[in-house]
Parts: C-alpha cells; sequence; structure tokens
C-alpha cells in the first residue's frame, strides 16, 4: 500500500481554510496519480492504492465538513468521487477474494479443492463488469472531468471561507481562537481527532456484542478515520500522534480481517442455504452443485474459525488500551503545544 503524499507548503498554526484547501488538493491528486496504475489489470496493487487514496480523501473530506459547504456544487463533486470510489471498491473485492480462494485452494482438503476452482471462476466472470464499470469511470474523459469538477469546488469553497474571515476580521470580530480570526489548522486538527476518538469509543461497546458484524463493522470504520486523521496531523504535534496512529492501526487491522471472515461467513452461509433445496439437472449438474456445498463447508468453518481468532485479537487490543489509559495519553499529547515552527 502506497504511503500518504506529504502536504507540502502546510502551516499549522496558519488559518485552517488554507491548510484544509492544501490537504484536499493534495490528496485528490494522490488519487489521481493512481488512474494508468488502477487500469493495469496485471497488477492488482493499482487499483488497490488508489481505492486507499480515495478512502483518505473522503475521510478528510468528513473531517472538514464543519468547514466546507453541503449543498451545491462541493456536494456535486462529493458524489462523484463516492461514485468513483464505490467501482473501486467492486474491483478490489473481487481481486481479494479471487486472491484468498486461489491461496487456500492449496491448503484445503482434496474433497474441497474442485468446488473451490468453481467458486473462483464465478469470482472471476463477475469481476469483469466491474473492471468495465472502473474502466469508464477513470477514462481520461472522465478523470479530468471529477479533478476539475473537485479542485474548482474547493478552491470556490476555501476561498469564500478566507473572504468572509477577512471581512470579520476587519470589522473587529472574535473568533472562537481569539486574534479577530478562525480556528488554526492545529486547532483544527485538534477538534477533528478528539471527536474522532469518541465516535470510536462510543462504538467500542460492540466488542461486547462479538456476534453483531454490522456494529464491529462501524467500529473498524471509526478507527480507520482516528488513525488517518492521527497520520494526517501529525506534522502540527512534532510526529507525536504517529505513535498513536501505530497502535490504531493494530486495532483497526483486526477488525479488518474480522470484517473480511463476516463477509466470506455470510456468503458461505447464503450459498449453502440457497442450493440446500435445490435438485434436478443432469448428473454433471448434480456433481457441481455437491462439490460446491462440500467447499462452501469447508471455506464456512474455516472463517468461523479465523473470525474467533480476530476477535480475540481485538477484544484484547481494546482491553490492553484500557489498562494503558490510551484516551488519557492521546488527551494530553493533543493538549501539547509545539512551537510556531510546527508546519509541514
Amino acid at each position: 500500500m502506497a504511503k500518504a503524499q506529504k502536504i507540502e507548503g502546510l502551516d499549522c498554526v496558519g488559518d485552517a481554510g488554507e491548510g484544509i484547501r492544501l490537504v484536499l488538493l493534495t490528496r485528490l491528486g494522490e488519487m489521481c496519480g493512481f488512474r494508468e496504475a488502477a487500469l493495469d489489470w496485471s497488477d492488482p496493487e493499482g487499483v488497490h492504492d488508489m481505492r486507499v487514496a480515495s478512502r483518505r480523501l473522503r475521510s478528510a473530506l468528513k473531517d472538514f465538513a464543519p468547514h466546507l459547504p453541503r449543498r451545491g456544487r462541493f456536494a456535486e463533486a462529493r458524489e462523484e468521487l463516492k461514485h468513483l470510489a464505490r467501482s473501486l471498491g467492486e474491483v478490489r473485492d473481487a481481486d481479494v477474494a479471487i486472491g484468498e480462494l486461489e491461496k487456500l485452494k492449496g491448503d484445503a482438503p482434496a474433497e474441497a479443492a474442485a468446488g473451490l476452482e468453481q467458486l473462483l471462476g464465478e469470482r472471476a466472470a463477475r469481476r469483469e463488469p466491474a473492471r468495465e464499470r472502473l474502466s469508464r469511470a477513470l477514462s481520461e474523459e472522465a478523470a479530468e472531468a471529477l479533478q476539475e469538477s473537485f479542485s474548482g469546488a474547493v478552491e470556490a469553497a476555501t476561498r469564500r471561507k478566507r473572504r468572509r474571515k477577512k471581512e470579520t476580521s476587519g470589522a473587529g470580530g472574535e473568533s472562537d481562537s481569539g486574534k479577530g480570526r478562525g480556528p488554526s489548522f492545529r486547532e483544527a486538527g485538534r477538534a477533528v481527532i478528539a471527536q474522532s476518538w469518541e465516535e470510536l469509543e462510543k462504538l467500542s461497546l460492540s466488542l461486547y456484542r462479538p456476534l453483531k458484524p454490522r456494529r464491529l463493522h462501524k467500529m473498524r470504520i471509526a478507527a480507520k478515520r482516528l488513525r488517518y486523521a492521527l497520520e494526517l496531523f501529525a506534522p502540527c504535534w512534532d510526529g507525536t500522534t504517529k505513535a498513536f496512529a501505530e497502535e490504531v492501526a493494530e486495532l483497526q487491522g483486526a477488525l479488518g480481517e474480522l470484517h473480511d471472515c463476516d463477509e466470506w461467513v455470510a456468503e458461505c452461509g447464503a450459498l449453502l442455504s440457497a442450493e440446500s433445496g435445490e435438485t434436478g439437472g443432469g448428473t454433471d449438474q448434480s456433481e457441481a452443485r455437491a462439490q460446491r456445498r462440500v467447499a462452501g463447508v469447508w471455506l464456512l468453518g474455516h472463517f468461523a474459525e479465523e473470525r474467533a481468532r480476530h476477535y480475540r485479537r481485538a477484544l484484547l487490543c481494546w482491553h490492553a488500551w484500557e489498562q494503558g489509559d490510551f484516551a488519557a495519553r492521546l488527551v494530553a499529547c493533543l493538549e501539547e503545544s509545539p512551537g510556531a515552527g510546527a508546519s509541514s
């Protein structure tokens, strides 16, 4: 996975609006820079890198929502980005599933291998239309239109914000941070990280209800957003938030593996349920159904066992945070005020 691009020219003690502009435009360029790699079907990492870049951009958009317009041109650009992210996700999910089946086929017992081969073929067939949709979404014309509309919306939104602050300052108005100005980028970052942590902490109760996969999935997303925020604003705390990001990455990884297992368990369960009542057809069809059922049972057992392992890992990670007072350590870190030179 490609690392996030550094935000050049970022001034942590400067105006938040200017920092937001730099972040969003950098993340947009970073994502669009993976276009050619994402369309190279010989290497699935291109799609993965572009998808991660799109997630970082969308996470930043959510973080900065209080500073950005909710309607009009900006809302339209956000919808275009959401559509692209969905297309990337469809291809990436198919790539991951195919890779997992290929790996498991080598470990599976002989009686399940034939059924796994069938499931591989079905997955590959489903990936083709997803690739076609992504190719359309990433055509040169579509990519240029997205970049132009999104960057234009960002420039317009942040320009209006800066103009309003200048007018307020000129009229002698005071903002929350005083000195007649709006919040600095670091102050905005402190609020973003604090809110992201609050969301994750609330969702942590999901760990005590291990058979509720949707809640655990929401917790995973919250952990991912917190990690992205800790990484994004690291320059504003002399890099000290990166250590917290690494801890969050451990929890996110466990919850991510858990979510993948939940997806496989649901799919295998649906496959077995659908085919349990099927009868008829020729000998070849009956044999193929039997092979898929054997493979489905084996996969269901495998991922149920893996799920328990990843759940335990996530639970113990959170318990260690409680024992080590993660929340208090994070608050203490955010209360520190690095010197004015803390810029990127």
